[in-house]
Order: C-alpha cells, then sequence, then structure tokens
C-alpha cells in the first residue's frame, strides 16, 4: 500500500473506531457526574470575577462585555489540558486591560490522551508508515470533540446568580471556543429595553439562524405565528407568549422560566434541553414533542448528549402531551392536573411533589415520583 492507501485503513480501521469508543466512553463519564463537574466552572468564574471586582473597585476594569475560555492548541500539544480564561470590557479582544486566569480541563481530555497512546500502539503496526507526528496531527484533530464536552458542561453550569456584584455591559456574553478563533455563545445577557411589537414581527419572519443564542426577555409575543422556528438556546424568560404556534419548531435549550404560554402550541417541536421551570403552561399543547436526552442516536456519537427538558414548578393544568417523547423530563413540583398524557413516553421522568389530580395516562403508564 502507498501512504495514502496506509492512512485510508487506519482511519477506516483504527481511528474512527477507536475515537468513538472514547467519545462515548466521556460521554458516560459527562453525565454520570455532570453535577460534581459544573463545580469546577463554579470555582473557574468565582476566581475570574473575583479578579474583576478587585479591578473595578480598583478604577482598573471597565464594566464586562465577555468572559471566554479559549482551548490552548499549543498546550494540548505539551499534554496540558489548560483553558484560558479572559474577562474583557465590549472591546473583547481589543480590551487594554483584561484580566486572565486558567481552567484545567483534564478531566475531558485525559480520555484523548489515553486514545493518543492507543492509536500509537496500534501505528506501529503499520511498519513506521505512521509516525508520531501523524498521531500527534491526529490528536489536535480529534481535540474538536473533546472540547464540545467543555461548550456543553459550561452551558449546563452558569446560571445567572454568579454574576452578581460586577458591573456589566447592557450586553454581556460568556463563550468557550478557541484563542482568537471561533467561539460559541455558552450564555448571553441583554438588559436593553426591547419593543415587543418590533420583536414580534422579527421572530414571525422566522429567519434559520437569528434567533440562537439570543434574549427575548420580558417581550409580549402573545398570539405570534411563529411555526417552524428556530430558537436554540435562546432566553424567553420572563415573557408573554400566550396562544403562541411554535409548531414544528426547534427549541432545544430554550429558556421560559417564568414565562406566560397558556394555550401555546409546541406540538411535534424539539425540546431536548428546554427549560419551562414555573411557566404558566395552562391548556398548552406539546403532543409529539420530542425530548429525547443523552446521545440521539445511540449508535453515532456526533455532540455531547442532551440535558432532560425541564418543567420544575410550571402549571401544567389541561396541558396536551399525547405522543410525546418526554424521557427523563423533571416535572417536580408541576401542576398537573387534568394533563393529557394518553401514548405519551416518559420514562425515567420525575413526578416528585406534582399536583396529577385528574392527568390522564395510557394503560400501565401511570407515573411513579422519584428522588
Amino acid at each position: 500500500m502507498n501512504r495514502e492507501e496506509v492512512f485510508r485503513h487506519f482511519t477506516n480501521e483504527i481511528y474512527e473506531p477507536l475515537k468513538h469508543r472514547m467519545l462515548f466512553a466521556l460521554e458516560v463519564y459527562f453525565q454520570n457526574h455532570k453535577h460534581a463537574l459544573a463545580e469546577t466552572v463554579h470555582n473557574s468564574l468565582e476566581q475570574i470575577l473575583g479578579k474583576v471586582k478587585l479591578m473595578q473597585q480598583e478604577g482598573n476594569k471597565q464594566a464586562l462585555g465577555y468572559i471566554s475560555y479559549s482551548m490552548l492548541r499549543t498546550e494540548l500539544a505539551n499534554g496540558r489540558a489548560t483553558y484560558l480564561v479572559e474577562a474583557m470590557d465590549k472591546r473583547w479582544f481589543m480590551d487594554l486591560h483584561p484580566c486572565r486566569d486558567t481552567y484545567d480541563a483534564e478531566w475531558a481530555f485525559r480520555y484523548l490522551d489515553e486514545w493518543e497512546t492507543e492509536l500509537s500502539k496500534h501505528a506501529k503496526k503499520y511498519g513506521g508508515r505512521i509516525g508520531l507526528d501523524d498521531i500527534q496531527r491526529m490528536k489536535l484533530r480529534a481535540a474538536v470533540h473533546i472540547h464540545q464536552y467543555i461548550i456543553a458542561l459550561s452551558r449546563f453550569s452558569v446560571t445567572e446568580e454568579w454574576l452578581d456584584e460586577i458591573q456589566l455591559e447592557d450586553v454581556f456574553e460568556l463563550r468557550v471556543g478557541e484563542y482568537l478563533d471561533r467561539s460559541e455563545v455558552v450564555y448571553k445577557r441583554d438588559v436593553r429595553v426591547k419593543d415587543s411589537t418590533v420583536m414580534k414581527e422579527w421572530l414571525e419572519e422566522k429567519k434559520p439562524y437569528d434567533y440562537i443564542h439570543e434574549v427575548f426577555r420580558g417581550i409580549d409575543g402573545s398570539q405570534g405565528h411563529y411555526e417552524g422556528i428556530r430558537l436554540q438556546y435562546a432566553d424567553l424568560s420572563e415573557s408573554s407568549f400566550n396562544n403562541g404556534v411554535f409548531a414544528g419548531g426547534n427549541m432545544i435549550g430554550s429558556r421560559w422560566n417564568k414565562t406566560c404560554l397558556q394555550e401555546a402550541d409546541f406540538s411535534g417541536c424539539l425540546i431536548q434541553e428546554a427549560r419551562f421551570e414555573q411557566a404558566n403552561l395552562r391548556g398548552a399543547s406539546f403532543r409529539d414533542a420530542v425530548a429525547v436526552p443523552g446521545i440521539y442516536q445511540s449508535e453515532r456519537w456526533e455532540r455531547p448528549g442532551f440535558q432532560p427538558v425541564s418543567f420544575a414548578g410550571a402549571d401544567l393544568t389541561e396541558a396536551e402531551f399525547q405522543g410525546a417523547y418526554l424521557q427523563g423530563a423533571d416535572f417536580t413540583g408541576a401542576i398537573l392536573q387534568g394533563a393529557n398524557f394518553m401514548g405519551a413516553a416518559f420514562e425515567g421522568a420525575c413526578f416528585k411533589g406534582a399536583m396529577l389530580d385528574g392527568a390522564r395516562f395510557s394503560l400501565g403508564m401511570h407515573p411513579v415520583a422519584r428522588d
């Protein structure tokens, strides 16, 4: 075989199978330890924000516009899973007085190191045609998949409370990416006053990518026609969307906490990782909605597994869930009086403290409260 054929064989027979095995192992670890891992992010944020607060008190730091976590490939090449943490004003990387710290992501990248060791062992079978430099390049190429778990953990970990006592710009973002390269928003705060009429008209245009990660807090979008809209990781908390039609939309990771959604239609929507905590969802429809937790296709890794949808503390009186897939959903303390779960799948869902008077379930499918 020539070199090209050797690499093709190695990729198909060794590289890809071992990569997927590594990522599935990391997925299991992440899902089983995500709450403990979240504390590492909390501690990291407390540390950088403590420095920022001191700088602001001394007059050496303007209001924050960004905090970024950046993967450093040079560090990875040297065996260190170190992320650069930077707190910056609205000028972002042009900030003249950035505040810096580091975050140790060894918990995730140790899987990459073990995978590299396995690759090196198999490479020896190819008579020296695949060298250490080749393995190193493969490692750095695969690092982007491990990096996805740092994004997932950051998104899972962040809450609004950790920004108390810090001076912020009206628009603030927490981003995770590669140093001086592409990054992804994992949390966005936007306290600018928004005109509900303008926002509703914009949303009804149903543009493909414009609303992802955006903030629509405190607006009135009631009676809106939003069928098929894509609102991944958008924040629509403390708003009003009564009688809004979102049927067939992508709501993955969206936030609707304390939002008024009476008679809203979410039928056929993707609602993995969505949060409807303490929302008013009286009479809302989630017919055939899908909230598949974990990896969507168990035989193939494409991204870190989804978190379950949360309806904790929501009022779901007379809500419709017929045919919905709600595995692992959180209904803790929810009002589910008269709700219809006929034909719904909710294995592993939590109904602790929920009010279920008059709720309808398929034969043999009545929920059992669990912690």
